[in-house]
């Protein structure tokens, strides 16, 4: 992670789920994160369910991580309106910038306990075209992280986030 790609401390903006898959997730007071995801989300759980050919793989985005201005930049640059849970993140994130400086293995701690490590970068994929057709060119490098749970408990908005180290 490069230090000057992402800002030392943001706030959590908001925190979606959604039982089923597709998109929007929505926006809930607070979420469970447990062992294996948000408690009660279609990602949660240890088997990756994006996978659609081939070996079952280990689940490496168990939660799903943007960043608020990404998603203002794009809905500007579109002339739409994108909220909360709108590309299936689990967490909106704000003041951390548009978090395409981390990488895989950086952790996040939001809240008090809750640590996330990153797996990767989240490619945008062909369902968020149901809001713009240029919506998957226009989030390509920006669209959030993938992350596992490394350790449990509580999201709810207004909870800092750093970046582990800062």
């Amino acid at each position: 992670m490069s230090p000057s790609s992402i800002a030392s401390q943001g706030t959590v903006v908001a925190v979606c789920l959604r039982p089923d898959t597709g998109v929007p997730k929505y926006p809930q007071r607070e979420v469970v994160v447990g062992q294996l995801g948000i408690d009660g989300d279609f990602h949660a759980g240890p088997i990756n369910k994006h996978k659609k050919t081939g070996p079952l793989e280990s689940n490496r985005r168990q939660v799903t991580i943007v960043a608020r201005e990404s998603l203002d930049a794009v809905s500007k640059r579109l002339g739409i309106v994108l909220g909360p849970g709108a590309l299936g993140e689990n967490v909106l994130v704000g003041g951390l910038g548009d978090l395409s400086g981390l990488v895989e293995g950086d952790t996040l701690l939001v809240g008090g306990h809750v640590a996330l490590r990153v797996t990767g970068q989240n490619r945008p994929c062909a369902t968020l075209a149901v809001y713009h057709k240029d919506i998957v060119a226009a989030f390509t490098g920006i669209r959030g992280v993938t992350a596992v749970v490394v350790s449990p408990g509580v999201v709810k908005p207004g909870d800092s986030v750093r970046l582990q180290g800062q």
